[in-house]
């Protein structure tokens, strides 16, 4: 039912008298509703009408959080008025999961590559310090500066004393601010160039074929085992095009990854219920029960996760602990939360299921291997077709 604040003694068609409580008009059959109202009523009608952030988030957060399996006795007993319903409360667990997912791997690099070797220009520090850039000899470092600077100090023949001195006549932020050009200069390329390190430099690099690539990226050798006629004669040609457009751009085609997770997941569901429903058969349930159930849990498990993830990433740091072992101070409360939700999804198949701990224990575990068989599945199936279409 509208908000009172949204009725209208009214009709804004027909311009007749109307009560406050009517919903329609019953000379026109116009929806009695002022659109004139506040910035925050539609706010709030947004919030309620999609997401069912209101009072029924409220009620819905003790049983949610800490009576597994509640949720879903109650919307099986048709009280469903003061809680949320659950598609929606899948919907925001979902949101925040997914954008907690998005937002800690923005600043990680899946292939742990840097654009390092992909210089367009260099900061007078950098013709210093860098360690590519060193590599450059001295004369090609002062042929890239400017004449009328170089020529103020003859007497100096060696670019590193040169920037040192240019740093203390004229300050840090001299050096750092002001750049050159490397457009025509080749690079050296380190000694000590890592493999992948090579592959994204090399997938950047428009001279190189997408042949000369695949070969690269099998260590030199042209056979490297990469058997393109499996895909047919334009089939292996996309497969090269799509490796190498993933060196290229990494953080995009992770970001295309992430972008169809939510789906993938959300087809997960009614799966997942599947599974729920041939291992209790005999229970003679409703599927529509399960597919309540897997939205409750797996509610629960997006909320479980992505408040650890971001403990694990943005509080147990190297900045906020330097004397820690990170690894093993991030292992323990992932392990943690994840018996957490493990017992949660548990005890919620016996509120639910109404069966013995023992025989519950095992459903639970031969659900857990399938879903874990589905999930797998499906996540190397999306991985695929989004390479595929990339």
């Amino acid at each position: 039912m509208k908000e009172k604040q949204r009725r209208s003694t009214t009709c804004k068609n027909c311009d007749s008298t109307l009560e406050e409580g009517f919903n329609f008009c019953p000379v026109c059959g116009q929806s009695n509703s002022d659109n004139n109202v506040s910035f925050t009523t539609l706010i709030k009608e947004f919030l309620d009408n999609y997401f069912g952030i209101d009072s029924k988030m409220a009620h819905s957060a003790v049983p949610f959080l800490f009576k597994p399996g509640a949720l879903t006795n109650r919307f099986q007993e048709g009280k469903v008025k003061h809680f949320i319903h659950p598609v929606r409360l899948y919907l925001v667990m979902s949101l925040f999961y997914f954008f907690t997912i998005s937002y800690l791997l923005s600043d990680f690099d899946l292939s742990t590559l840097d654009d390092r070797m992909e210089y367009r220009s260099a900061a007078f520090e950098d013709l210093k310090d860098s360690d590519e850039l060193k590599m450059l000899s001295d004369s090609v470092k002062f042929s890239l500066l400017n004449d009328t600077l170089v020529n103020k100090y003859p007497s100096i023949t060696n670019f590193a004393a040169l920037i040192d001195t240019l740093e203390v006549n004229y300050g840090e932020d001299f050096i750092e601010d002001n750049k050159v050009s490397l457009e025509g200069i080749d690079i050296p390329i380190s000694q000590n160039e890592r493999y992948f390190d090579k592959l994204h430099r090399l997938a950047r690099d428009h001279r190189v074929t997408d042949d000369q690539f695949m070969d690269s990226l099998a260590n030199g050798d042209s056979s490297g085992g990469w058997n393109m006629n499996f895909f047919g004669g334009d089939g292996g040609d996309h497969v090269k095009q799509q490796v190498r457009k993933i060196f290229e751009n990494d953080q995009g085609f992770k970001g295309f990854v992430l972008g169809n997770l939510p789906l993938m997941m959300f087809l997960l569901i009614p799966l997942f219920a599947g599974v729920l429903k041939m291992v209790y058969v005999r229970r003679s349930h409703l599927y529509i029960k399960h597919i309540v159930h897997a939205l409750h849990v797996h509610s629960f498990a997006y909320l479980i996760y992505g408040i650890i993830l971001l403990i694990a990433f943005k509080v147990i740091t190297e900045e906020n602990f330097p004397n820690a072992d990170i690894e093993s101070a991030r292992a323990w409360p992932l392990f943690l939360f994840f018996v957490l939700a493990s017992t949660y999804t548990y005890i919620s198949f016996l509120k639910v299921y109404k069966q013995g701990w023992f025989k519950t224990l095992i459903k639970f575990n031969i659900v857990g291997f399938v879903y874990l068989f589905l999930l797998s599945t499906f996540f190397g199936f999306e991985v695929y077709i989004s390479f595929w279409y990339y």
